[in-house]
């Protein structure tokens, strides 16, 4: 069975450098403890400079790699950055959407893949209560659309060759060989932007930095634009079940952060007497929040696992306004949560400093710059019967610290959706809050999961601390914090709770209230509860979307859902069950938002026989999607007719 801390958190981010008009595209992960390995396989991005540009639409500069890259975001974690692909010859200009292209994880398998240890070019293992990992296909949701991140790129003319994407060891980015990206690679330390003086050594270790040509003087012309793309895997990888098997979806909610107005917060927590996972690791999430738009609560911007020696690194972090201010909440089931307020992250001044260590380098160059970012080389190995693989990853010493705080332990209980609860939206996940005493306080996101789309509940049921609060105020980058322990307003052990999904707007909060305990419990009985109905946010309209469905072959299959995504996130879902008892087929309706930039719709299905529902390879499980999107935008009906093969 897969661990609650599965979903904890995934942060994904994609680099880019423009260099006269050449980028760098790279990945970071934030994955929990539970995770052995989180690959990600890709075969191209697309930029275009229109913020509401469909997939499909034009305007699209697209970039194909010669062979797809596969990227392990375990392997990428705590703030690392993992190149996909090097110095694309971008034309300068101002971009609002990036395009991800995915191998789906059904496609066959592709080399990188295959070198890393994957048997699925997308894919999720993690270790289950006896410590046995298990792999399982990471499904994206209509991979042929690609997963769309907005963004604000900006590529000037004569920009800097920026020496910040981390070499991936291997041939495509994974294996056993140091060879980079390129071919003939090159690093060093770039400690510049717009003049210096190139001053490298020379070496036999490099990760594939820059071009396919060694780093000098002349490509120093102008400053370096790095932009990082980060996703959160509490809402975007969800498990689920059919049929009694298990699966988890890949449904993103990304975005993206400018790197040269970006930093980051780190600290060390003090393990003493905290009981670690199945892998070693502990059980702790660490989070940056801010208040909502509307001021009704915190939300999360930023997260990330604490590592087997206690330390974490949030990376990275809006400091655009020159002292923006994140309120950190560290959190897990066995603690007492601690909620450190008002840490101030700055912009960075007109100094940068990036450098890179690794394998196979060959020259460095100096210059001036901003925001310490350090290309450091961590080695993995799988455990899958793999050659180990070697990543390299940009880390940001542009951070703040906490220092280092001991948390106390706590007991826990689980809590999951009562069987009552009314329809969630597909893409929902649920907001466990806890409010510190004090005037004019707003509730903070203690835990966060996903709900399993198809069985409206949560897969696992979410483990949470008793604990009363320890909370502090942060003063000065590494200074000691005073912690004063107190129940929250909400009481110790109780939450409150509410669903939170894109294009609905923040509601009413019901309460959850945590079982009794004494001195001779040991366990705590698991507890349910139901949150309010979720409402459109202010601009979105309600929508209707009617979907005729048949199978090519009646009788084939006698389960199944339609799926309803955007950019690659879960709008909606509707069983087909009925539609496929009918020898004509069915029609089903699904309830959507409309009227937004966001109503683009493109439809996938998931059809199996219930007499053999188990996955591929043996071709019981059919995973289709369509090429032909249903166009909201501007209406509140929608329909489409979609043959099952």
């Amino acid at each position: 069975m897969i661990h609650r801390y599965l979903c904890a958190a995934l942060a994904a981010g994609l680099l880019l450098a423009g260099c006269s008009g050449s980028t760098q595209v790279s990945l970071t992960g934030n994955t929990p403890a539970q995770f052995s390995h989180v690959w990600v396989t890709v075969s191209g991005v697309k930029f275009n400079t229109s913020a509401t540009a469909g997939p499909d639409d034009s305007g699209w500069r697209e970039f194909d790699f010669s062979t797809p890259t596969t990227i392990d975001l375990v392997a990428a974690n705590s703030s690392n950055l993992s190149a996909l692909s090097d110095s694309l010859k971008i034309v300068p200009g101002t971009y609002s959407q990036i395009l991800l292209i995915p191998v789906d994880a059904y496609s066959p398998l592709s080399t990188s893949a295959q070198n890393a240890g994957a048997i699925y070019n997308f894919e999720a293992d993690y270790v289950n209560s006896a410590g046995t990992t298990v792999q399982l296909p990471l499904e994206v949701l209509n991979p042929d659309k690609g997963l769309g991140i907005p963004t604000g790129l900006k590529v000037p003319i004569g920009n800097v060759t920026a020496a910040l994407a981390a070499g991936v060891a291997g041939s495509n980015g994974v294996g056993s060989t140091a060879s980079g990206l390129g071919t003939t690679t090159t690093e060093g330390t770039l400690l510049g932007s717009t003049t210096g003086t190139p001053s490298g050594t020379t070496g036999t270790t490099g990760i594939g930095i820059g071009s396919t040509s060694s780093l000098s003087s002349s490509s120093l012309s102008g400053p370096a634009n790095q932009f990082a793309v980060y996703m959160n895997g509490t809402t975007d990888l969800v498990p689920f079940t059919y049929s009694s098997q298990a699966g988890i979806l890949l449904s993103q909610h990304a975005s993206a952060y400018d790197l040269s107005k970006s930093g980051g917060i780190s600290g060390t927590l003090t393990l003493t007497n905290i009981t670690t996972g199945t892998s070693g690791l502990p059980s702790i999430g660490v989070s940056a929040e801010v208040l909502s738009a509307d001021g009704s609560r915190y939300v999360v911007v930023g997260s990330t696992t604490v590592q087997a020696d206690g330390t974490f690194t949030i990376f990275p972090l809006d400091a655009s306004k020159n002292g923006t201010y994140y309120d950190v909440v560290i959190h897990g089931p066995g603690i007492a949560t601690i909620i450190i307020k008002s840490v101030v992250v700055t912009l960075p001044d007109t100094s940068n400093t990036l450098s890179g260590v690794g394998n196979n380098s060959s020259t460095s160059t100096t210059a001036t710059a901003t925001n310490t970012l350090t290309n450091t080389a961590t080695t993995t190995t799988g455990t899958t019967g793999t050659t180990s693989s070697t990543s390299g990853g940009v880390t940001a010493n542009n951070v703040v610290e906490i220092g280092t705080l001991t948390p106390r332990s706590a007991t826990s209980y689980t809590a999951n959706l009562a069987t009552t609860q009314a329809k969630l939206p597909a893409g929902a996940s649920i907001g466990f809050y806890q409010t510190l005493g004090g005037k004019n306080t707003k509730p903070y996101v203690i835990e966060q999961a996903a709900t399993d789309p198809f069985n409206e509940v949560l897969y696992i049921p979410q483990a949470l601390s008793t604990g009363t609060i320890d909370s502090g105020t942060w003063a000065s980058s590494g200074a000691a914090i005073s912690l004063v322990s107190a129940a929250p307003l909400q009481g110790a052990g109780n939450y409150d709770v509410a669903g939170v999904a894109p294009s609905y707007a923040s509601v009413t909060f019901n309460r959850l209230s945590g079982p009794a305990s004494s001195s001779s419990t040991t366990t705590l009985p698991a507890q349910t509860f139901t949150v309010p109905a979720m409402t459109l946010a202010s601009g979105a309209g309600s929508g209707t979307l009617t979907a005729s469905v048949m199978q090519a072959t009646a009788g084939k299959y006698d389960q199944g859902q339609l799926l309803v995504s955007n950019n690659g996130t879960l709008v909606a879902q509707v069983p087909l069950a009925g539609a496929f008892s009918q020898p004509d087929g069915g029609t089903v309706t699904l309830s959507v938002p409309a009227g937004t930039a966001n109503s683009l719709y493109y439809l996938s299905v998931r059809a199996w026989n219930s007499s053999n529902p188990a996955p591929k390879p043996d071709g019981s499980l059919a995973r289709q999607w369509y090429d032909t999107p249903v166009d909201m935008r501007s209406s509140t009906t929608g329909s489409i007719r979609l043959t099952v093969n």
